[in-house]
């Protein structure tokens, strides 16, 4: 069987079954997939992304609500106090402010999520933010990432009109302890699941080009499909002086082939391409979408820039995509 029937074949895989999304032997035919054939798998996933969600996509805005000076010791974030990384420290936004950058993301059309550092943030910034995302007012989505939280947390950010929690898995189980050790995979999966069980939508996924094998990468995209996640968001490494993680190997193609395999696996997710895309695609960047992506961030990350909103937007007008409504 040629590349182009095996493109179909795994087109007709991923349409059907009402989009349960291809077999895990499947996803290692993306794995072996040559990128001087690439076109042809994201042609399968193109088609799986317009069978399920047309020409919308989904963009979000992220604000850095508290920056810096995380316990934690992820490999890869600047804000982690492990490592030497030149990066901004200080506490809990003043309350204004994030409500001014939730009402300007609100005025563009774009959900608004804070985001914070740290594994949690004390009882009294909680309360805070709680207080301040319930004074945003309810004129568009309200989204937060705020570490590892339980069952009370997530009732009071209902409470505060959240309908979306972000916490990332990040990487594979047999992976993880290889770029964290302050916190267990487990204790990830538990707040995913509580967040589920709390009526909020959830977004969560992982970051590439770590030193992730494809093993671990479908490990990874097996793990997601089973916890029911609503996002996927697929941050490619943007290796920060002073962190211990080195520079990803991945060509851009390379990391293109990972968008289609979340998209053919978890075809009604939304995947969501999210940091590090500007640095590791450069002009390869509007072939997410073509890849299988309907998401995205925009207007800046947490501690590094975009191509803002105005770029991006003319970035899938020229596609003939519009924003989901």
């Amino acid at each position: 069987m040629n590349r182009f029937q095996k493109s179909e074949c795994l087109y007709d895989s991923a349409a059907s079954n009402d989009g349960a999304g291809i077999s895990e032997s499947e996803m290692r035919e993306v794995a072996d997939w040559p990128t001087d054939q690439a076109v042809l798998l994201f042609a399968a996933a193109d088609q799986v992304r317009r069978l399920f969600w047309g020409d919308a996509v989904d963009p979000c805005a992220i604000m850095n609500v508290k920056s810096g000076g995380c316990g934690e010791d992820c490999a890869f974030c600047s804000q982690s106090a492990h490592n030497r990384a030149d990066v901004a420290v200080s506490g809990l936004c003043d309350s204004n402010e994030i409500i001014s950058r939730c009402r300007q993301a609100w005025a563009k059309g774009l959900p608004f999520c804070a985001v914070s550092s740290g594994r949690r943030l004390s009882a009294a910034e909680f309360q805070t933010l709680f207080n301040t995302l319930s004074e945003c007012g309810d004129n568009g989505e309200k989204h937060a990432s705020l570490g590892i939280l339980g069952d009370d947390d997530f009732a009071a950010l209902r409470k505060a009109g959240v309908v979306c929690y972000n916490h990332n898995l990040e990487t594979s189980r047999a992976h993880f302890n290889k770029i964290v050790t302050t916190h267990g995979y487990d204790d990830r999966v538990a707040t995913v699941r509580k967040a589920k069980a709390a009526g909020l939508r959830v977004c969560c996924g992982g970051i590439f080009g770590v030193g992730e094998s494809w093993e671990d990468r479908i490990a990874l995209c097996l793990e997601l499909r089973g916890l029911g996640v609503d996002t996927v968001p697929i941050n490619f490494l943007n290796a920060i002086e002073g962190t211990r993680a080195e520079p990803p190997k991945e060509s851009p193609l390379e990391f293109l082939k990972i968008v289609s395999l979340f998209r053919l696996a978890m075809p009604k997710s939304t995947i969501k391409v999210c940091g590090g895309r500007e640095k590791n695609l450069g002009a390869l960047q509007p072939l997410i979408f073509l890849a299988g992506a309907n998401g995205y961030i925009t207007g800046g990350y947490l501690t590094t820039g975009g191509a803002g909103v105005d770029a991006d937007d003319g970035m899938i007008g020229a596609l003939g995509l519009r924003r989901r409504k």
